[in-house]
């Protein structure tokens, strides 16, 4: 038995045989043409790029699941590429006047495209290289005249073994035979990780050496929620996790009955928010059916992914638009362009930075780069006239970052009445608190934002100098360290002296073993993946206030983390017991 750990992506857990995809590469030599082939090798890429687009097409409109929207939003993308100039255009101009192969051009107007991506330290957006990978292997197969991987035709239950799956291979994935898949590489924001999720399919990545350590055949255990993978399971651990395995699916449908039942207060009747973080727009309607109060983080970065570096103010604001008519009235909170400079660093003249995160990135690359800041910010204020909207500003580390963002929104205000445009002057401006500089000297932004939310899992990550992706020192990221909890409750006594709104979305605030001690700190609003709407709701019913505070006090005597997520999961434990719930 040996067991790895990776990066979990969708939970549940999946017990079942390995079956080992071989990695798909092509190796395209440099090759050339003769000038009295340049019309049919033209017609021949043309007949690729038109295949790929009818094949993309079936497998966005085959899907009938919950994950229908989330697919369709990704294969719009992929369809929208095999319509851009650069394929239109520049792979058949390399056909014709450099007289490559449409295979030797495919391959280098790929490489062009990717190059500058795969050098950003941007996560975000290095993830999105796989979707490029996907659209220039599906022309490659259909130029070459091979067939992908078939994982449709499957004739029994297997956990997919890989170096990595395209969006597509995931999106074609069975369900009733695939019950799970690992891979080498990939994160958690990737589209393959977010199209796992909507199919209900346990996945962790991540895993390094993954394909290369598994043969085929062998018996593989998944558990996507803590990324733990069991190659070879004894008897033992067999019968724990398929134990395990039904408890999950148990507990996800007794919670879900129990919040429905659930008041949207403590036992005691002290009223809670729990608003849901969002990583597009089409998951605003599943955070509404899980009981979202609203949209309390609004990550925009997917515009950028979606338009391109320069989405256009229509194109901000049709986002915006579609929100707030999901959302009905229920408020918005929208956090403004979060992600690092490396996006555009031939465009602002910036070099590869060695340490993007604590580099030109989100409120920074706004203030070095007005006209995208502008830009998006002109939409939110006149889409602020459709429902309640709240502007946020990411990764403010000092007082004069937030005056200076501040004063760019006045000069936005001031074109948009003197250019006669309608909007909603009076939107609220808040802050992420998750720079330790923020937290510590929290008092000195009272007096000028609006509201507050606590950005826990960045906030571990500059508190401790800890990577959470680093594998060395990965088991140093703890929200249960004292230091941190220190800072967060330092924030919210802050701010509830203020009267001012706070909130916390990062993980922390998902994490069913903290709702208590929050609101022992005096927590009133919580901004939570909408998966984890339904705990935190049925926990949040069961405890009074004065059970928190006690608990919040006890926390805070203690100096070690490990003590401290010891004595929140026995709480969590008498409130959401398994004898009730399932394990």
């Amino acid at each position: 038995m040996e067991i790895k750990n990776g990066i979990p992506v969708s939970p549940g857990v999946a017990i079942a045989p390995a079956l080992v995809l071989d990695s798909e590469s092509f190796r395209i030599p440099r090759r050339f043409i003769r000038k009295d082939e340049v019309d049919t090798e033209l017609k021949r890429f043309e007949l690729a790029r038109t295949k790929a687009i009818e094949e993309i097409s079936d497998i966005r409109d085959s899907v009938h699941s919950a994950a229908k929207e989330e697919v369709g939003l990704i294969f719009d993308a992929h369809l929208r590429m095999l319509d851009d100039p650069l394929i239109t255009r520049e792979i058949p101009e390399k056909i014709k006047t450099k007289r490559y192969t449409p295979e030797y051009a495919v391959s280098r107007v790929f490489k062009k495209i990717v190059k500058p991506i795969k050098e950003l330290n941007d996560a975000y957006f290095i993830q999105r290289v796989n979707d490029f990978y996907d659209i220039q292997k599906r022309l490659l197969r259909n130029l070459l005249g091979q067939r992908a991987h078939d994982l449709t035709q499957l004739d029994r239950k297997v956990v997919v073994v890989a170096h990595d799956l395209t969006p597509s291979q995931t999106a074609t994935l069975d369900k009733n035979k695939v019950a799970g898949f690992i891979t080498d590489v990939g994160g958690a924001t990737s589209h393959t990780a977010i199209l796992a999720n909507a199919l209900g399919i346990p996945a962790v990545v991540g895993l390094g050496t993954i394909s290369s350590d598994i043969s085929g055949g062998d018996v593989i255990i998944v558990d996507g929620k803590s990324g733990r993978v069991i190659i070879n399971p004894d008897d033992a651990a067999r019968a724990k996790y398929e134990a395990r395995g039904q408890g999950y699916l148990d507990r996800e449908k007794r919670m879900f009955e129990a919040a429905a039942k659930a008041e949207r207060t403590t036992k005691d009747g002290v009223d809670v928010s729990l608003y849901a973080n969002i990583e597009w727009d089409d998951e605003i309607e599943l955070a509404l059916k899980l009981g979202a109060d609203g949209v309390g983080l609004f990550r925009t970065e997917f515009i950028y992914s979606k338009f391109g570096a320069h989405p256009t103010e229509e194109q901000h604001y049709e986002v915006y638009r579609r929100a707030h008519q999901m959302l009905e009235g229920r408020p918005l909170t929208l956090r403004t362009m979060d992600f690092g400079a490396d996006k555009f660093a031939s465009e602002v003249g910036l070099e590869r930075e060695e340490n993007p995160f604590l580099g030109c990135r989100s409120i920074r690359l706004s203030l070095r780069e007005p006209h995208l800041f502008t830009t998006q910010i002109r939409a939110a204020l006149r889409a602020a006239l459709l429902g309640p909207t709240k502007i946020m500003l990411p990764m403010i580390g000092s007082i004069e970052e937030f005056h200076a963002a501040r004063q760019l929104i006045e000069n936005v205000k001031a074109d948009l009445t003197r250019e006669g445009i309608e909007f909603r002057p009076d939107v609220p401006l808040g802050m992420m608190v998750e720079v330790p500089s923020a937290a510590v000297m929290i008092d000195s932004f009272m007096e000028d934002s609006d509201f507050f939310s606590i950005g826990t899992n960045d906030l571990v990550q500059y508190t401790m100098a800890v990577d959470r992706n680093n594998q060395y020192v990965a088991n140093l990221f703890k929200h249960t360290n004292p230091a941190v909890l220190r800072l967060v409750k330092q924030v919210i006594d802050e701010a509830v002296k203020h009267n001012k709104p706070v909130s916390v979305c990062g993980e922390m605030a998902g994490e069913a073993r903290f709702a208590m001690i929050l609101l022992g700190f005096g927590l009133r609003e919580f901004s939570v993946g909408p998966t984890a709407m339904p705990e935190l709701r049925t926990l949040l019913s069961r405890v009074t206030l004065a059970e928190a505070e006690e608990l919040s006090k006890k926390a805070m005597c203690l100096a070690h983390a490990d003590k401290i997520a010891d004595l929140l999961d026995i709480e969590v434990a008498r409130l959401l017991p398994s004898e009730e719930f399932g394990e």
